[in-house]
C-alpha cells in the first residue's frame, strides 16, 4: 500500500460508520473479523472495534446462527460470492430485521484470496403502496398462503414478466420472489413464536405445501431450522 492510499482507506472506514441502515465488515482467511462499522458494533452490543477483532460469527451469535454465518463466510472465501441474499438477522442485542447481504472475497495483487468484505443492508419496504403496483402487491400480502406464481402476479398487474420484475425491484428494492418469501416467512416466524402448531401446519398456513421446501427456504433465510427458531424465540 502506498502512502497516498492509506489516507483514502482511513477516510473510507470512517465514512462507513455513518451508515445507520447498513452493516459493513471485513474478515480474514479464518473468517475472523478484522473490521466492523459502528452499526455492526451497536447491533452486537460491543463497545469498540477491539472487542470485535479476532472473533468469528460463531463467537458472537447464538451457536446455530453463528455456525451458519461462518459456513457462509468460508463458502465466499472458497470462491462462492454472495449477492443480495435475503436474510432475517437475529442480533444478540435483541434487534431483528430483514436485510440483503452481499459478500465478496478480497484478493491481493497476485489474485490470492486474503479475506472477505461484506455488507448487510436493512430492507425497509414502503409503508404505503400507492404506486402502480400497489394493488397487486397488496393482493400478494393478503393471499400469500395461496400457490402464487410470479407470472400470475405479473398478469394481474397487466405487465410482462420482465417488466413486472424490473418495476418491483425499482420500487421495493427486492425481486418479486424475495418479496413473496419475506411475506411468507414473516407470517411463519410469527406463528412459530405465538403458537404450538406443528411445523407442517405452519408451512401450509404460509403457502408451502412441501414441508422440506419450507424448511429449506426458512433455513437459508433465517439461518435456523423452523424448530430451532421456535426454541430460540422462546429463550429470548
Amino acid at each position: 500500500m502506498t502512502s497516498s492510499e492509506l489516507p483514502i482507506q482511513t477516510a473510507l472506514l470512517e465514512v462507513l460508520n455513518y451508515l445507520p441502515d447498513t452493516v459493513v465488515f471485513v474478515k480474514d482467511m479464518q473468517a475472523s473479523y478484522v473490521y466492523g462499522n459502528r452499526t455492526l458494533l451497536s447491533r452486537l452490543g460491543l463497545a469498540s472495534l477491539d472487542d470485535l477483532r479476532g472473533r468469528t460469527a460463531s463467537d458472537l451469535f447464538p451457536p446455530q446462527l453463528g455456525e451458519g454465518y461462518t459456513k457462509q463466510d468460508f463458502g465466499v472465501l472458497s470462491g462462492e460470492p454472495l449477492t443480495e441474499q435475503l436474510e432475517l438477522h437475529l442480533y444478540p442485542s435483541g434487534q431483528v430485521g430483514w436485510c440483503l447481504t452481499t459478500k465478496r472475497a478480497l484478493r491481493n495483487e497476485t489474485g490470492e484470496v486474503t479475506g472477505l468484505v461484506g455488507l448487510s443492508r436493512d430492507l425497509k419496504l414502503p409503508q404505503t403502496q400507492l404506486d402502480e403496483l400497489g394493488e397487486v402487491m397488496t393482493y400478494l400480502q393478503q393471499h400469500y398462503a395461496q400457490p402464487l406464481t410470479i407470472q400470475a402476479l405479473a398478469d394481474r398487474a397487466q405487465m410482462s414478466l420482465s417488466t413486472f420484475e424490473r418495476q418491483v425491484r425499482r420500487i421495493y428494492g427486492v425481486t418479486p420472489t424475495q418479496f413473496l418469501i419475506r411475506t411468507r416467512l414473516e407470517a411463519a416466524t410469527r406463528l412459530l413464536r405465538e403458537t404450538d402448531w406443528p411445523i407442517t401446519q405452519v408451512a401450509l398456513e404460509c403457502g408451502y405445501f412441501d414441508h422440506s421446501a419450507f424448511s429449506r427456504v426458512f433455513r437459508a433465510t433465517v439461518g435456523l431450522s423452523p424448530s430451532a427458531y421456535r426454541t430460540f424465540a422462546q429463550q429470548t
